[in-house]
């Protein structure tokens, strides 16, 4: 069982009952005590969870191995998006924060985010010292929740009123009391506790909620604001008019939107939209990090303002990482989550809901016309595609993609390994991305060409590619 503990991109995560279970869940909790132990910290261990199932009893499972090895613990009186433990994580300077949940993965997973200092997503460093520590644990020792409480060893408190209030700091005060329409819908995930109480704070006069109700399966939906959840919503535009609709996955750290004519803004656009405002309409400065699978919108928007966009590997560590080493003004991926500089070091989709009102506010444009100016002003109109594949074997397809050439029509300018993903850079802006998920036994495929129908013809040639491997 010691062996399939695996920390990915974003923590480690497994099917409920099979690889998430209470020895493992506990197993981790020992490591990381080992590890605060070795460290001699003396700070306690913030612990949040969300609505998933067992959620709730794995904060407490954690929190009595903790208890037991005489580590502090400051646990969640209530479930609270992820962003709000990196929060309280940095704010309090703490050196370890966790965060009970498999974010946007199907509700039959569950998982571990682990936070180090500054509320940043644990490195690479620090997840390879907690899997090290496994196979030297002999027994897991735990005292029981009630007692654990009752002694302070763990103390139960709020950790959602300061992050709100956090975030309401950013937020301009031409917002406050809009009568901006929004339709949020919530896909039955924890993030509604947060924003809700934004738009409240805000006094939104038309800020309606819809899928809030904590549901362990989640509507029977991927827990995601995917392109196919968010043009579901198109149905709500059909009897009332909105500015725009906002989505957030099951944990809160990814935004999705649908504009005032029911079309769907991706991630790309978000972002490059984002900082376009930041710049030109707050009067911000700095340098912008992606991942490699985000669309390079961004870097022209970037560029034409004079500064630099920096790519790294998939995983929101190395986003914040690089935003850190170059003094970053904004950091995004292509999944949906961004930060900005002086803010929390991980994604938060509150935060960019909030920020994505308040540019719908002060630029009193619709977000139509928005996407069209930024695209204008960067000249750049490419379409990116995504696609993927479930395998049975990683480690037989990344030898595959690693080791096979692929045929391409146009000519290869450049080949480059990200951890496990593999990009082909082309002429003009062309690129596509191969990358195993971090999270899932799926490869995912990343095209963005100039036209739709070019991007189309290269997402088939590699669907052929990888057909022959250990797929399904």
């Amino acid at each position: 069982m010691k062996n399939n503990i695996k920390f990915g991109t974003g923590g480690f995560r497994g099917i409920i009952g099979e690889t998430f279970t209470k020895y493992n869940i506990q197993l981790i909790a020992q490591a990381i005590s080992n590890l605060i132990i070795e460290d001699k910290s003396t700070k306690p261990v913030v612990i949040g969870y969300d609505y998933r199932f067992l959620s709730n009893k794995a904060a407490e499972w954690m929190s009595e191995v903790f208890a037991y090895n005489k580590i502090p613990i400051l646990l969640s009186n209530s479930p609270v998006p992820t962003p709000a433990v990196m929060f309280m994580t940095k704010s309090l300077e703490n050196d370890y924060g966790v965060m009970i949940t498999a974010s946007h993965n199907p509700y039959y997973f569950n998982g571990i985010k682990v936070f180090q200092r500054q509320g940043m997503d644990a490195d690479i460093g620090l997840t390879t010292r907690i899997e090290s520590q496994f196979e030297k644990i002999e027994e897991v020792h735990k005292k029981p929740i009630e007692l654990a409480i009752k002694d302070s060893s763990v103390k139960v408190v709020s950790f959602l009123t300061d992050y709100v209030v956090s975030i309401k700091k950013w937020i301009s005060p031409k917002v406050y009391g809009s009568d901006i329409r929004v339709l949020f819908d919530n896909l039955h995930g924890v993030g509604g506790r947060s924003l809700i109480y934004i738009a409240k704070e805000l006094d939104l006069k038309n800020f309606r909620t819809i899928g809030k109700s904590q549901d362990a399966f989640f509507g029977n939906k991927l827990p995601n604001p995917t392109r196919e959840n968010m043009e579901s919503d198109r149905k709500y535009l059909k009897h009332e008019r909105y500015d725009c609709v906002l989505g957030l996955d099951s944990d809160g750290d990814r935004l999705g939107i649908l504009d005032e004519l029911g079309n769907y803004v991706d991630s790309n656009e978000l972002l490059a939209c984002i900082y376009y405002y930041l710049v030109k309409y707050r009067g911000m400065q700095g340098d912008s990090v992606k991942n490699c699978a985000t669309s390079n919108l961004v870097n022209r928007v970037t560029e034409k303002f004079g500064y630099k966009c920096h790519e790294v590997d998939v995983g929101f560590k190395n986003i914040s990482g690089k935003m850190m080493e170059v003094d970053a003004l904004l950091g995004g991926e292509s999944s949906g989550g961004l930060t900005v500089r002086g803010y929390l070091y991980g994604k938060d989709s509150s935060f960019a809901a909030s920020l994505f009102i308040e540019m719908l506010v002060v630029m009193e444009k619709t977000v139509s016309n928005i996407v069209k100016e930024v695209r204008d002003f960067a000249g750049f109109y490419h379409a990116i595609l995504e696609d993927n594949i479930s395998y049975h074997n990683e480690e037989s397809v990344l030898h595959y993609v690693r080791t096979k050439n692929i045929d391409f029509p146009d000519q290869i300018i450049k080949k480059e390994k990200f951890g496990k993903n593999i990009k082909y850079y082309f002429n003009n802006d062309c690129w596509v991305l191969l990358r195993c998920s971090g999270t899932e036994p799926v490869l995912r495929i990343f095209v963005e060409m100039e036209t739709e129908e070019k991007a189309q013809q290269y997402l088939k040639i590699l669907k052929n590619y990888v057909k022959s491997v250990d797929t399904y």
